[in-house]
């Protein structure tokens, strides 16, 4: 059975406090939510940016790892009946629809769901030479006890945002 268990914001910010007495909590020195909040938010986008933007290799404490963007050849393989392996592919939903309204003039949506086996356009990532592109929490060289059932979810809109600089004129050499 998976845990599906989540850490954000609130968790740690209440581990946070209980890193200090109720007398340092009570303090006009000591960060509320809001304060803390800003702060980690501002530090992680400005880490985020760096990671994208400047491809580090980002180590992150008591080795638990590296945060990097990871690159890899996305290519579709031939079968060997001949036939094109579109595994690993992602589908290119606004020009599959406008193939099929070529296709398939004056159909409905739902005329349009009742045909199977319609033709699907794919992305081959024309763009950055066949290569694809994710963030990438590398947990090699990492001492967490059972580090293989962590995982890392990055935000949409730093998947938006590497998306743009890979879209981009600038190209970066990431780490394959």
């Amino acid at each position: 059975m998976k845990n599906k268990e989540r850490y954000g914001l609130p968790e740690i910010y209440k581990f946070f406090k209980k890193k200090f007495t109720r007398d340092e909590r009570n303090s006009s020195a000591f960060l509320d939510y809001k304060k803390f909040s800003a702060i980690l938010k501002d530090s992680n986008k400005k880490l985020s940016s760096l990671i994208i933007d400047e491809a580090i290799e980002f180590k992150m404490p008591l080795r638990l790892g590296f945060v990097r963007i990871k690159k890899y050849k996305k290519s579709p393989h031939i079968n060997d009946d001949g036939t094109v392996d579109k595994k690993g592919l992602s589908i290119d939903w606004p020009s599959s629809k406008s193939l099929w309204n070529r296709e398939y003039p004056g159909k409905t949506k739902e005329e349009l769901k009742e045909i199977r086996k319609k033709p699907l356009v794919y992305f081959l990532n024309e763009h950055t030479d066949g290569y694809g592109f994710m963030l990438y929490w590398s947990k090699k060289g990492s001492n967490a006890v059972n580090r293989s059932l962590y995982s890392l979810v990055f935000t949409f809109s730093n998947n938006r945002h590497l998306a743009k600089v890979l879209q981009g004129e600038r190209k970066i050499d990431y780490y394959e």
